[in-house]
């Protein structure tokens, strides 16, 4: 699957959509699918109340994701497992994704995608056109799907996010060899582990982001 067929989309601009639930959009996503901080803490809070086994965040990771270096320099993202010959969601379920309303960012904005913005806005938008036949029926206006899918905790939390993984690559490309690994190992803790399911997520990753910063200087 090409995951780069993707349109400039205006916050105005109208386009055809309809979901079928061929499930299509869940499979042959092998390393596709990037679980942010708020994906992960949002999953772990949610799948916890079906599994006894999922008590924090690591459970949830260790379940269902698993690590990869997103950049050369070692910067690591988790992204969800795959499983099957056909690369399936190890979410989805014969009737469908097994969180659904918990469903990470990439997953809920589908076919929209976000990206930072310019001149003085906050994101640009993108149609991600990698399904044809997703793109016929209803017309939907960019700024009503954003309304339903990207709300307020969500915007909030890309525009520090933005900002954390810029200044993360900046200090990982000056940190030294030997420093890599528990870099690497302090970014991932920060970013995904440290967090209390029971409080609200964005004072903790504002908190663990300030953190990570004065940890990484001392690499350098």
């Amino acid at each position: 699957m090409d995951f780069f067929k993707i349109k400039p989309l205006g916050k105005k601009e109208f386009f055809q959509f309809k979901c079928t639930r061929c499930n299509d959009c869940c499979r042959k996503i092998k390393e596709g699918v990037m679980l942010e901080s708020l994906d992960a803490y949002r999953l772990a809070k949610f799948l916890r109340e079906t599994d006894s086994t999922i008590k924090m965040v690591d459970d949830m990771l260790l379940k269902y994701a698993t690590p990869i270096p997103l950049t050369e320099s070692g910067f690591p993202i988790y992204v969800l497992k795959t499983q099957g010959e056909d690369d399936a969601c190890i979410l989805l379920r014969d009737s469908g994704c097994a969180a659904y309303v918990a469903r990470p960012r990439t997953c809920r904005l589908y076919p929209v995608s976000v990206g930072p913005g310019e001149y003085g806005q906050d994101f640009s938008y993108g149609l991600c056109r990698e399904k044809p036949h997703h793109f016929v029926g209803n017309t939907v206006r960019t700024k009503d799907w954003l309304h339903d899918n990207f709300k307020r905790e969500d915007q909030e939390f890309v525009i520090a996010e933005y900002e954390a993984v810029t200044k993360i690559g900046q200090l990982m490309r000056t940190i030294d060899e030997r420093n890599k690994t528990n870099a690497i190992v302090a970014i991932l803790f920060a970013r995904y582990y440290d967090f209390d399911l029971d409080a609200s997520f964005m004072p903790q990753y504002r908190n663990n982001m300030q953190k990570l910063m004065e940890v990484l200087s001392t690499m350098t």
